[in-house]
């Protein structure tokens, strides 16, 4: 498959980390924080998802979770995106989390999950993050599966993600027990 190519928001395929990912997060979190700031609005900007874990395999696309002031709307959080060429594709089946995506080329796409800080999503992204860098069977582990999944499933985006879920809230299950 040529990767100059490919329909990013569709096909399935892995790259090695690379250490550019977290300059390309930073340049975006710059580009969003003016976009908020120009309405006087204030957010927590991190990067999430595989991009953002040192040695893990994953799609060239960056994971930025957007979480503002209880006080501001998120519906103005999204025009203060859109201003900036975020498309909103709505709230993916999540009461209460946007989803957002800008660009259509590795490493030049960008999606944004917006939602507040005590929101399930935002808890799950992070505790997911944390658990996939400080333990190496748990990253190991997902990045066998990611790899065997997207060999299985190149072209079925939806596929992929529903199985790769299934790990993700395995291991997140099983962290909320132990911490129980």
């Amino acid at each position: 498959m040529n990767r100059l190519n490919i329909d990013i928001h569709n096909e399935v395929y892995l790259i090695p980390w690379k250490e550019e990912w977290a300059h390309i997060f930073l340049v975006e979190k710059q580009n969003i924080l003016a976009a908020l700031a120009a309405s006087e609005h204030t957010a927590e900007i991190r990067h999430v998802g595989s991009t953002s874990v040192r040695g893990m395999v994953a799609k060239p696309i960056i994971d930025i979770q957007i979480c503002p002031d209880r006080g501001i709307p998120l519906e103005a959080i999204i025009a203060d995106l859109e201003h900036i060429g975020y498309k909103n594709l709505g709230d993916g089946g999540r009461t209460g989390r946007y989803f957002l995506s800008r660009g259509d080329k590795p490493n030049e796409t960008f999606y944004v999950h917006l939602c507040y800080e005590d929101h399930q999503v935002a808890k799950d992204q992070l505790t997911f993050k944390w658990i996939e860098g400080t333990n190496p069977t748990v990253r190991r582990k997902y990045k066998r599966l990611k790899i065997m999944l997207a060999d299985a499933f190149p072209d079925d985006r939806e596929m992929y993600r529903e199985l790769k879920g299934l790990f993700i809230e395995s291991v997140l299950s099983a962290y909320r027990q132990a911490a129980g």
